[in-house]
């Protein structure tokens, strides 16, 4: 009972990480390289203007930075990135928001909203002869902006099917590796997905700084080999010690992730009714479904944040995985039994007296 409580828990998690990263609506991009960006329209990209104006609605978004030379900004809707103008004026609403920095070269901030957001105000008093030095270099036959590369993206439909075909072959190799590793090393396994079970915060916490601290470890380490090897030649070893280290940590991933899989293909198997069912069924059951089910949101457009749940299993898996030594130690540890003082003491009550066997 108790195990089927703890799978459930597991199970209520990753639902719970995969409602999060699906958006209760999507936002169409808007094109590179616009001029006026409408409402609910979102640019992604970086705007950088020469010797135009530009202008955000109030419902529109840019991702990016604003970047105009010689050339007003009128802004009434977000901006994430910075907004940098040189040579001329910004002009914002109260329902602007800026969250980034904005430095104006030669111009000045207006309007409504203009008293609650923090311009930096660069009033550079350029030389004699030179006052217009930008309108002099875009006019200038040896200047040309930046040529607009026109990429050929797939269609939504082209991107759908050709990302839902890669899931399924993904899922499908995925499937087979954790068969053939649950068939090797069932005890391990075991051994691992029992403390994903246990203790599945603990695992996420350990597979969180293993994650974050490893690549520092491997940086510090090579290093040091690089100082010994111009010191005496001993550094050459640190090498081959970093390609095992990032082998294990590879390795630990795959075997968390596996885990995982184990755990919902139990769950899947127990919905389905299968019966007979091996450890080494269920884990390439679980891991195909999961590989597949990540994948798939990835394909899909417009939905974002499928990696969090990609990284929260690799983390939790990760954990386990390292928390158990790669499965072969139990973990939690058992306590072992401490003995009872007043059972040994009348246990001892109880045996004959040094005198009786003389």
């Amino acid at each position: 009972m108790q195990h089927l409580k703890t799978q459930r828990r597991l199970l209520l998690f990753l639902a719970l990480l995969l409602l999060l990263v699906i958006p209760t609506s999507a936002a169409l991009a808007a094109p590179l390289a616009q001029r006026v960006v409408g409402d609910d329209d979102v640019v992604y990209d970086d705007v950088v203007l020469f010797d135009e104006s530009f202008e955000l609605a109030e419902g529109g978004r840019v991702k990016g930075d604003i970047i105009i030379f010689n050339g007003d900004a009128t802004i009434a809707g977000t901006v994430n990135g910075d907004v940098v103008l040189f040579n001329g004026n910004l002009e914002t609403t109260e329902t602007a928001v800026l969250n980034g920095d904005c430095v104006l070269f030669n111009g000045a901030s207006a309007g409504e909203g203009a008293s609650s957001l923090t311009c930096t105000d660069m009033d550079v008093v350029l030389p004699a002869g030179v006052s217009n030095y930008v309108n002099e270099l875009t006019a200038s036959a040896d200047f040309a902006p930046p040529a607009t590369v026109e990429v050929e993206r797939p269609s939504l439909i082209g991107r759908f099917v050709g990302g839902t075909a890669a899931a399924a072959a993904r899922s499908l190799l995925f499937g087979l590796l954790a068969f053939a590793v649950a068939s090797l090393m069932p005890q391990p396994m075991m051994r691992i997905e029992d403390a994903l079970r246990k203790k599945p915060l603990a695992s996420g916490a350990v597979g969180l700084l293993t994650s974050f601290s490893m690549p520092f470890v491997l940086v510090i380490f090579g290093l040091v080999s690089t100082l010994l090897i111009l010191a005496c030649g001993l550094g050459l070893l640190g090498f081959p010690i970093m390609f095992v280290m990032v082998l294990a940590l590879v390795a630990a991933g795959f075997l968390g992730w596996f885990s995982v899989g184990n755990v919902v293909g139990e769950f899947l198997a127990q919905r389905l009714n299968l019966k007979n069912r091996s450890q080494a069924m269920t884990t390439a059951l679980g891991t195909a479904a999961i590989t597949f089910g990540i994948g798939f949101l990835g394909a899909i457009p417009f939905v974002i944040g499928e990696s969090l749940i990609w990284w929260a299993i690799v983390f939790v898996g990760l954990g386990a995985t390292a928390l158990t030594k790669f499965g072969t130690r139990d973990y939690p540890l058992m306590a072992l039994p401490q003995p009872n003082p007043d059972k040994v003491t009348a246990v001892l009550n109880t045996l004959p007296e040094k005198d009786s066997f003389d």
